[in-house]
């Protein structure tokens, strides 16, 4: 499923918050791993004059060298089973060219961090990785980087992993990518004070109580038909998610939440189940094919603080280019 894994690097230790797990997954995976660093140009960052080319040389080598080093650091950690790593240096803008590298190269999962060398700022998500994720179109693993850290320490382990579904064939669609994941790790479980630990999954679903404008005088007849309404969907999502869990060849626990938002819900459920890991779909009964991200997905990736997971459901032949975009290819880029 994920052969090519992307992982963009930058030289900073906020960028390399995403190496271990992008090595967890290959070995799961069996997958190559590709590190990508993109330089600027001077033009590209708004500085006055053109590219020295001594100094460019220099930079360049600097970024092979460093790619180099990080590519044998990451080789040396791995499993046996994962195929090989790579390493490629673009020149241009960083998003555009993490974009572009991903198409002409095959890419089946993006792992990147919230942040790079520019550090951790007010914002969840810096710039870069905001763009890429918002317009790449495949499967995201998105990593919290809110301090910097070269490598984190031993392996990572998912132990406690949160898997949301809304009763839709579309968000179901995460679950052999994350069935997959889930055993890798069950195979090699943690020890912890001598005992082995193995992942649990926490299937939840979130129910909105309907939010209907009934007059005073029918709000007792109204009431009614609500209570009836809200016993029905909770008995309905629960023979859901018991026929699901039968299927998950692993520790399975249920959650039914009610509340008006599901995010802010499936945030809650983060916190209080001390989640490591957020598996779901990028889209539920009620997205679209013109967003890449339906608004319960894009502001678990916005606004959430764990590692998460987005299985992308829309294939790229279906993604409709933007106004800006269609605008861009016309200009060819001029201002």
């Amino acid at each position: 499923m994920f052969k090519r894994i992307l992982v963009p690097l930058d030289g900073s230790g906020f960028a390399e918050r995403a190496l271990p797990h992008a090595e967890f997954v290959a070995s799961v995976f069996d997958s190559t791993i590709v590190l990508l660093q993109v330089l600027e140009t001077t033009g590209e960052i708004n500085q006055p004059g053109s590219e020295d080319p001594i100094l460019w040389k220099i930079r360049e080598n600097k970024a092979k060298q460093y790619l180099q080093e990080t590519a044998a650091q990451v080789t040396e950690r791995i499993d046996t089973g994962v195929s090989g790593v790579e390493y490629a240096i673009r020149t241009g803008n960083p998003a555009e060219s993490i974009i572009s590298f991903s198409q002409d190269e095959g890419i089946d999962l993006l792992v990147i961090s919230t942040h790079g060398w520019g550090g951790f700022t007010h914002w969840n998500i810096s710039s870069v990785a905001q763009k890429v994720i918002h317009r790449i179109y495949l499967p995201v693993l998105l990593i919290r980087a809110y301090e910097e850290q070269k490598t984190l320490e031993g392996k990572i382990r998912y132990r406690r992993i949160l898997m949301p579904v809304d009763s839709s064939p579309r968000s179901e669609c995460a679950f052999s990518a994350g069935i997959r994941l889930i055993r890798g790790d069950i195979d090699s479980p943690s020890i912890i004070d001598k005992k082995l630990v193995e992942p649990v999954v926490i299937l939840a679903t979130v129910i909105r109580p309907p939010e209907i404008p009934i007059p005073e005088s029918h709000g007792e007849e109204a009431q009614k038909l609500i209570t009836q309404l809200m016993q029905l969907t909770r008995d309905s999502v629960r023979a859901y998610l018991d026929q699901i869990k039968q299927k998950f060849p692993f520790p399975t626990e249920i959650r039914i939440v009610e509340h008006l938002s599901v995010s802010k819900a499936l945030q809650g459920l983060v916190e209080e189940e001390n989640i490591d890991l957020i598996i779901m779909a990028a889209h539920g009964h009620t997205g679209q094919h013109h967003y890449p991200y339906g608004s319960v997905a894009r502001e678990m990736l916005e606004f959430g603080a764990r590692p998460i997971l987005i299985i992308q459901d829309i294939p790229r032949s279906l993604v409709q280019p933007s106004d800006s975009e269609l605008a861009a290819k016309k200009s060819k880029g001029r201002t």
